[in-house]
């Protein structure tokens, strides 16, 4: 999955995390202990982790990532997030997510190279790192929902 943290994040005293969350047995740091760990980490920190996770993402070989720009003022941003863990649980075969706080001026190249004018925004990259679409303007959670159905539909495997 794509919220792993290199180990000197993890086992950075300044973090105060005793033991990340396990998932298929492996230490992971999932997307709700990264919300947490959001109010630890400095801006700088945060942007660098998800840069972290991202680079891993893309680089698992997976066939697609999916990338969630979000805002953490953002209520219908934080609605979705168990929305997503579940996207990710269900495809979590083919699929890695990776979400970028679209705040962050670290993300800037990226914001710009994809076009993000709103959040939340998910963007479907393949193996390849090629953007293939992202999620209209949302206009209410049932929409955003939807777009990303819709995205999954167009990468998921045949036998998924």
């Amino acid at each position: 999955m794509a919220f792993n943290f290199v180990n000197s994040v993890l086992k950075s005293p300044q973090l105060g995390i005793r033991s990340p969350i396990e998932l298929d047995g492996k230490p992971r740091i999932g997307l709700k202990s990264r919300f947490k760990m959001k109010m630890i980490l400095s801006p700088e920190e945060q942007g660098e982790a998800e840069q972290r996770a991202l680079a891993s993402a893309l680089a698992s070989g997976k066939e697609a990532t999916m990338i969630e720009f979000y805002s953490p003022h953002c209520r219908l941003c934080n609605s979705l997030l168990n929305f997503v863990l579940e996207v990710e649980r269900k495809n979590s075969g083919w699929l890695n997510i990776a979400m970028v706080d679209a705040e962050n001026e670290k993300w800037l190249p990226e914001l710009l190279h994809y076009d993000i004018r709103y959040v939340p925004c998910f963007v479907l990259v393949d193996k390849y790192g090629r953007a293939l679409a992202k999620t209209g303007v949302p206009s209410s959670r049932l929409h955003v929902i939807a777009g990303v159905s819709h995205l999954l539909k167009m990468k998921r495997p045949h036998n998924n």
